[in-house]
């Protein structure tokens, strides 16, 4: 124990020099954990600690705590290294020499003499000195001995510490405790974790959910039972020892404190959406909450109130951009300026770069007057969206309107059709696509794309040994054709050198498919290769899966709505390909089933707008028009019966995949032959009826969104030298080429 009392009151006498040896007699010198020295006294103010004359080396620090009898107590905190055994010297402001202390004169601390006295202030002083200050500047977060230290102390400065309460498992990394937290204490600064493995700060500070009572979000890593939490305030401090670890997951906690689970579900996207990056747990509790505990939504429909907002469509597209779709009403003009907001987001500016457009459904609504106005916009570089986003409006006057919304959830192919289908096409620019629609549809296809497996294949008898021609014929919820179809093929006696391979874009279709194709495969006789995709991945796609396994030396590229007139037309279709090597693909003649011509050969041509249209030759005329009939060279080819020579197909990478859902795939790959130096004909002698779009027409995707308009635009986008080309070399109308 200490010999005298370390505050004790030192005889003031008129001799300065008895002054300063007095007072260096009452200094106390101590040795600390985690390899500190301490000087303690009330006389230490303005004393600094030197040896040789010289200042000791950085860090020190030198803190006032205020005692209940109103004077202070200072402390000087320096590493023990720093002095090594060399004595030290306390130096006063007029370079006296209060005291020299040699190692020997370092005794062993009391903690207990050390909180003795300390009024409040004093006390919430010295424990965030010791939890904080000292254990940054001295690098003691780990320090065992250190964190020992000052449980020790703290537990002692308190003397009322009280119990955490385990509440959830909130992911791999964090937890979920409860804690009382006075009051009086204030605003919270700062919580920590006193434990075996050293002290450790919180990321994230208490969330208050009633009189007295916190919520903390803890790292795991840090937590053990026994451990002490100690919670700094503005105006005081609180210990709680740790009983029990957390057991409950907190989607089940969340359920059974339904009256505080709004508020907790924001402070846990707030805090967990920060980590979701790099914590997979913590990624996907962001996404099971958004499926159980959904973010609110609110617009402002309220007819009375002068502004009227909502958000219809909020998509992340999975690489920091968002796309937003919703409506204003502002009759009386009051709105300045429109951000979206969400957790971790810098405010992203909406109202400079979105595409506007009627509203016309909103409308109906209020008064019928045409006062409302649709938006659109895609923010590149907003970030990851997580936890509850709003939409603010800001008015002339800097008051705020907010308008929450809700982050669509689904897979990447049904979020693309969403954002495909935000703005109605008559609304749809050239500069919209370029700058709304398309950098939003594209990495959600691309996703869609990336999440394909291998198909499964069903083989329906024993295929053919060396077929010369492979017949691929994609599927996608229309099956109607397919009896006539293979009724055809029946009677052609050029099947017997053939494979006919079936792709199914649809696999929820698979047991309908494999069933009536066996029934078929029974009654023809000929060999049925099925491949099932997946999922719904497009025409392209499906080509392509065929064409990979296919080994005829032709791929003959058919619909399934189109059914052969007759026999030998696919000897007919080749024909070009057989007297020319330079001639990799060809086209048939192709009917309505009216008779009048449906294809005779693809061009390419401007509409009014200046789009880049695919249009067939003498699309209507009689079967027999004259131009129709002769054989000839075309810029293109439909691909509802496209033959392509298969070793020019795979040298050019098959279809592109990124067109959506259907439409323009064909003419790009008829541009790609050509850019390869191929020719493509149009071939009269195959005659065959196209009972046109029976399957894309399914799509719900197709027939709800602009995908077409997208298609174009990315065809146009892509080709427009090449098509200039084509058309000045090909002429511009059919008349011309007749």
């Amino acid at each position: 124990m200490l010999s005298q009392p370390i505050d004790q009151v030192i005889e003031k006498i008129a001799d300065p020099r008895a002054d300063i040896e007095a007072a260096g007699e009452s200094l106390l010198c101590c040795d600390m954990p985690g390899g500190l020295r301490l000087v303690m006294g009330e006389h230490a103010a303005g004393l600094t600690a030197q040896r040789g004359g010289k200042m000791l080396p950085p860090p020190m620090i030198k803190v006032a705590l205020p005692l209940i009898h109103g004077a202070n107590r200072q402390l000087i905190i320096f590493r023990a290294d720093a002095v090594a055994e060399q004595p030290i010297d306390l130096v006063d402001r007029d370079g006296e020499i209060v005291r020299r202390a040699e190692a020997k004169d370092f005794m062993h601390l009391d903690r207990a003499a050390l909180a003795q006295g300390l009024d409040a202030t004093g006390k919430l002083r010295l424990a965030r000195q010791m939890l904080d200050v000292c254990r940054d500047l001295f690098q003691l977060k780990h320090d065992v001995a250190y964190g020992r230290f000052c449980r020790t102390l703290l537990t002692e400065l308190d003397g009322n510490a009280s119990v955490a309460r385990a509440e959830a498992v909130v992911s791999q990394r964090f937890a979920l405790l409860s804690a009382a937290v006075p009051a009086h204490f204030g605003e919270v600064t700062d919580l920590f974790i006193v434990g075996e493995r050293g002290i450790a700060s919180a990321l994230h500070k208490p969330l208050r959910i009633g009189k007295g009572k916190s919520l903390l979000l803890l790292e795991r890593a840090h937590l053990r039972a026994g451990c002490l939490l100690v919670i700094l305030g503005a105006q005081g401090f609180t210990t709680m020892r740790v009983a029990n670890l957390p057991q409950t997951p907190f989607l089940t906690w969340l359920q059974a404190n339904k009256p505080i689970a709004a508020a907790t579900r924001g402070f846990i996207l707030r805090c967990v959406a920060e980590t979701a990056a790099d914590d997979s747990s913590a990624a996907a509790l962001l996404r099971e909450l958004e499926l159980f505990q959904p973010a609110a939504r609110r617009n402002l429909t309220d007819k009375r109130t002068p502004v009227g907002a909502g958000v219809d469509l909020l998509v992340s597209d999975g690489k920091g951009g968002v796309f937003i779709k919703g409506w204003v009403r502002d009759p009386h003009q009051l709105v300045a300026a429109a951000h979206l907001q969400a957790v971790g987001m810098t405010p992203q500016r909406l109202d400079e770069t979105w595409l506007r457009f009627p509203r016309p459904d909103i409308d109906k609504h209020y008064d019928g007057r045409p006062l409302t106005w649709g938006f659109a916009a895609f923010l590149p570089n907003a970030g990851a969206l997580r936890g509850q986003a709003k939409l603010e409006l800001q008015l002339g006057s800097g008051a705020t309107l907010e308008i929450l919304a809700r982050t669509a959830l689904g897979t990447p192919a049904q979020l693309r059709d969403a954002v495909l289908g935000g703005v109605p096409p008559e609304s749809l620019t050239t500069e919209a696509i370029a700058k709304v629609i398309a950098p939003a549809a594209v990495p959600l296809h691309q996703m869609h794309l990336a999440s394909r497996q291998a198909p499964d294949m069903v083989q329906l008898g024993t295929a053919v040994a060396t077929p010369r021609y492979s017949i691929i014929i994609p599927l996608y919820r229309n099956l109607d054709y397919l009896r006539f179809q293979l009724g055809a093929f029946a009677i052609d006696p050029v099947m017997a050198e053939s494979e006919i391979i079936f792709v199914l874009d649809s696999p929820e279709q698979r047991a309908e498919l494999v069933h009536f194709l066996s029934g078929l495969h029974q009654l023809y006789a000929l060999p049925l290769t099925i491949l099932i995709m997946s999922g719904n991945f497009g025409y392209a796609a499906a080509n392509n899966a065929a064409a990979n396994i296919a080994r005829g030396k032709f791929l003959l590229l058919l619909n399934s709505d189109v059914v052969p007139e007759g026999t030998g037309w696919l000897e007919r279709l080749a024909a070009p390909l057989l007297r020319s090597k330079k001639v990799v693909a060809a086209g048939a003649r192709l009917l309505f089933d009216d008779h009048s011509l449906q294809h005779a050969g693809m061009r390419f041509a401007r509409d009014a707008g200046g789009h880049w249209l695919n249009l067939h030759y003498f699309k209507g005329a009689p079967r027999e028009f004259a131009p129709a009939l002769e054989t000839r060279a075309v810029p293109a080819v439909t691909g509802a019966a496209l033959l392509v020579r298969r070793e020019a197909f795979l040298e050019v990478d098959g279809f592109t995949e990124d067109y959506i859902i259907g439409d323009y795939e064909d003419s790009d790959l008829c541009l790609k032959l050509r850019r390869s130096g191929g020719d493509i004909f149009y071939c009269p002698e195959a005659v065959l009826f196209h009972f046109e779009r029976k399957s894309i027409n399914r799509h719900p995707g197709y027939q709800r969104s602009v995908a077409g308009l997208y298609n174009r635009w990315l065809a146009g986008e892509r080709w427009n030298e090449a098509m200039l080309d084509l058309m000045n070399r090909f002429g511009a109308t059919a008349g011309e080429v007749a």
